[in-house]
């Protein structure tokens, strides 16, 4: 049997647990295309879609696939993604089976599309993604307690150790974010439970304008402002229309905070630069895709520290 007819066999195993699916005929399917860039859509675990034919109900089913090891706490991303669940920020979570990493949940199919650059021009559209993380970040810490700047020194020191491909200027950019790191560590902050990860094809939007946070593999517990921060970076190219949604949002614009979301938002690219470097050396997936999405956030993460402005950013953190 093949490794994804195997999959297929496990998924329709744990469906027929399911009230109402445990008969009838089962059709299980790919969900969506995976590709790596430039959304990371898919990535983590193999998307599939399992329809009830006899009724015509459906279920999103989530695979993780074995590179997750290397990259996610997936205990904390199934927790994560349960309490999302339960406070109807995410899709609503049918079965999670940490053990064999499968994740079922409500199909966000019919009525419901991912989110773009092109919807994130709508205010409403972006205060609903931020009420939903402020929403997440008012519960239990997570098992996960690891930031940002923690974890760009773990990837960096895992992608150097498999010999990943990466940019020449890496070790400057990684001790630059140190000395945020540094900084930052002077401040007084309260961590909370953050979703952690600001693409915005992680957002689902209805025709009716609600939306659902999906993807909790960045789940963790940590800076309130970082989960802004990582949001905020890929939803806006220009930093007027960031600080607008910033000051809407936190009710009066603090300078300083928005500061620290913006280099927060900086250091998240660099994290993704060495996971997708990581990935593009050690995952058995042949593909260019980890390196090109890895290129571009190392990318953007250059360009962003050599601003006069990160400088003049991180002297206005307090």
């Amino acid at each position: 049997m093949s490794q994804s007819g195997a999959v297929v066999t496990t998924i329709r195993d744990r469906i027929g647990s399911l009230p109402g699916w445990g008969a009838g005929d089962i059709v299980i399917e790919p969900a969506i295309p995976i590709l790596a860039s430039p959304s990371w859509r898919g990535v983590d675990g193999f998307p599939w879609r399992a329809i009830n034919k006899s009724n015509g109900e459906s279920i999103f089913v989530k695979v993780m696939d074995r590179d997750a090891e290397l990259y996610i706490d997936v205990p904390c991303a199934f927790q994560a993604a349960q309490r999302a669940s339960d406070l109807g920020i995410g899709p609503k979570v049918v079965l999670a089976d940490i053990q064999a990493g499968i994740l079922i949940m409500e199909d966000l199919n019919h009525g419901w599309r991912v989110g773009t650059l092109e919807r994130m021009l709508e205010p409403k559209i972006v205060d609903a993604v931020m009420a939903a993380r402020r929403l997440f970040q008012a519960g239990k810490p997570l098992s996960k307690r690891k930031g940002v700047f923690d974890e760009i020194e773990h990837f960096y020191v895992a992608a150097t150790s498999a010999k990943a491909q990466i940019p020449t200027d890496t070790e400057w950019l990684v001790a630059e974010l140190r000395f945020a790191a540094a900084a930052f560590g002077g401040l007084d902050t309260t961590p909370v439970p953050i979703h952690g990860d600001g693409n915005v094809s992680n957002i689902l939007i209805s025709d009716a304008g609600e939306v659902r946070l999906i993807d909790w593999d960045r789940a963790t517990t940590a800076d309130p402002l970082e989960d802004i921060g990582s949001f905020l970076v890929e939803a806006f190219d220009q930093e007027p229309e960031a600080r607008d949604a910033f000051a809407r949002n936190a009710g009066a614009f603090d300078e300083a905070a928005f500061n620290r979301a913006r280099i927060y938002g900086v250091a998240d690219d660099l994290r993704w630069g060495l996971i997708g470097a990581l990935l593009a050396a050690k995952s058995a997936r042949n593909t260019l895709e980890f390196y090109k999405f890895a290129s571009w956030r190392f990318l953007r993460c250059r360009m962003a520290v050599r601003e006069p402005r990160f400088g003049e950013a991180l002297r206005r953190i307090a």
